[in-house]
């Protein structure tokens, strides 16, 4: 049975029982009857070491205004997938959508990752029970009444020791109504990954070659201890993957990393997050900082 057909079927059932109860079908009941048999469309598929689905934070999309989807990611014990920068192996999952003209989905909004070290590999990603946010801008000409079918193509690879890589296309259809409420089964979901975004910060700093290595030096109000300090570089191949180390001096902190194997010449700018692993669930904070001296270097050989 086809989404559309299942969808079909559910509202017209809907509206036969609200008829039989005696319900006065107002635009109300006839949007929450949509929107009960919108969500029912929506499964989760399971490939292995990991369960995937595609959820939505509310019942309906509003026009005018962004709504939350999410690819939500369930491991086996042991398994994980990647952030956009992988680290020495893997590779980020990947999102297509297919969309009415209506909608436009954002690029991923990837929660702070995991380090999960595997011999000298080093890498960046999810395990157990993780969600990809995905903003979705809804038009203003989106017709009220009508059924938003979204489909998405999610590619992803899932580790242990080993890697597989896996996919799958899911769909579900939501209303476009005048009015949206959050579904009690998602929003202790998508609130933990908003908990899990890296907050901008104010700090500023540089880096710089330094030989062999990489230095990003920070300064600013609430720089953390470096005791349990971690920071991720989101550009690929400029550093190496292992932890970096990390000192103070004053209110400036410097983490030292390996330059990569892979440098051939410095970026503008640097993107990171940094990560204080002794405060307990502390958001990540991002900061961007310029390379100095970012003209072409030969690379290593």
């Amino acid at each position: 049975m086809s989404p559309r057909f299942a969808s079909g079927l559910c509202l017209a059932r809907s509206l036969i029982g609200a008829i039989r109860t005696g319900a006065i079908l107002s635009g109300m009941i006839l949007i929450g009857a949509i929107a009960t048999c919108a969500e029912s469309v929506a499964a989760p598929v399971q490939t292995e070491h990991v369960r995937v689905a595609l959820i939505s934070e509310k019942n309906a999309l509003v026009p005018g205004q962004r709504a939350w989807l999410g690819l939500r990611l369930v491991h086996e014990p042991h398994w994980h997938t990647y952030w956009i920068n992988p680290g020495d192996s893997g590779l980020p999952t990947k999102l297509a959508w297919h969309l009415p003209a209506y909608l436009q989905a954002d690029e991923i909004a990837w929660p702070t990752p995991q380090r999960f070290d595997v011999g000298t590999l080093s890498n960046f990603g999810y395990s157990g029970k993780a969600l990809l946010p995905v903003a979705l801008e809804v038009a203003p000409t989106a017709k009220r009444g009508s059924i938003a079918h979204v489909s998405v193509d999610a590619k992803w690879l899932v580790c242990r020791e080993q890697c597989i890589p896996g996919k799958a296309t899911l769909k579900l259809s939501l209303p476009i109504a005048a009015t949206a409420v959050t579904h009690s089964r998602w929003q202790h979901v998508f609130a933990a990954a908003r908990a899990a975004q890296p907050l901008p910060s104010a700090w500023s700093g540089s880096a710089r070659l330094a030989g062999d290595r990489i230095e990003v030096a920070l300064s600013g109000a609430d720089l953390p201890s470096t005791d349990q300090l971690d920071a991720f570089v989101v550009q690929r191949q400029v550093v190496g993957y292992e932890r970096p180390r990390a000192r103070r001096d004053g209110d400036s902190v410097t983490f030292d990393f390996a330059r990569s194997e892979y440098f051939s010449a410095p970026p503008a700018a640097l993107d990171l997050l940094i990560v204080d692993g002794g405060r307990a669930g502390e958001a990540a904070r991002s900061v961007t900082v310029p390379f100095a001296g970012a003209e072409a270097v030969s690379p290593r050989h």
